[in-house]
C-alpha cells in the first residue's frame, strides 16, 4: 500500500512538473544537438486538429479520451476512442489508468488523446512518452471543438 501511494505521489509530482515546463517553455519541442545523449526512441508530441485526427482514425491510430465519466455522459465520444480517465474530479491522477491504458493499446502503437478543450491532453501526452509510448499525438482543441464542427459523436 504505502508502495502505491508513494508511487501516485511521484507520478502526480512528476505530471506537475512536466506541467509546469510545458507552460514556460509554451510546449516548444525540445531539440537535440550533435553528440547530444538525448533518446531519439520517441517521437516529439503531435498537436493535431481535428481534420488530422479524422485521418489518423481512418488509418485507425486508437484514440484514447480521458476525460471523466460525467463528461462522457454529456457530451458523448467519438465513435471507436477507449474512454480512461486520467484525472478524476478532484484532480488525482485515476489510479487504473496506467494498467487501463496498456490493456487498450501497447506502447509501440501510435495513441491519440482527446479531452473536453485540450488543456488536459498536453500532459497527459507527455505522460504517455515518460510511460513509453513511441508515437503520441495531442488532439489540440478537445471535443468540444471537434462537436463545434457537426462531427459525429456516438452516447456514452
Amino acid at each position: 500500500m504505502i508502495i502505491n501511494k508513494m508511487g501516485r505521489i511521484a507520478l502526480v509530482v512528476g505530471l506537475s512538473l512536466i506541467s509546469l515546463t510545458a507552460c514556460f517553455n509554451g510546449g516548444s519541442k525540445t531539440e537535440t544537438t550533435p553528440g547530444s545523449t538525448a533518446s531519439t526512441s520517441a517521437m516529439p508530441i503531435q498537436n493535431v486538429s481535428n481534420s488530422e485526427l479524422q485521418g489518423l482514425l481512418d488509418k485507425g491510430v486508437t484514440l484514447v479520451d480521458i476525460r471523466t465519466p460525467g463528461e462522457w455522459q454529456e457530451t458523448g465520444i467519438i465513435a471507436g476512442s477507449k474512454p480512461i480517465t486520467l484525472f478524476e474530479e478532484s484532480g488525482a491522477i485515476a489510479p487504473s489508468f496506467v494498467s487501463k491504458l496498456q490493456q487498450a493499446v501497447s506502447t509501440d502503437k501510435p495513441v491519440a488523446l482527446i479531452c473536453r478543450t485540450g488543456n488536459r491532453t498536453q500532459a497527459g501526452a507527455q505522460m504517455l512518452q515518460q510511460l513509453g509510448y513511441k508515437q503520441v499525438y495531442n488532439v489540440t482543441h478537445g471535443i468540444k471543438s471537434w462537436m463545434a464542427e457537426g462531427r459525429n459523436v456516438s452516447r456514452f
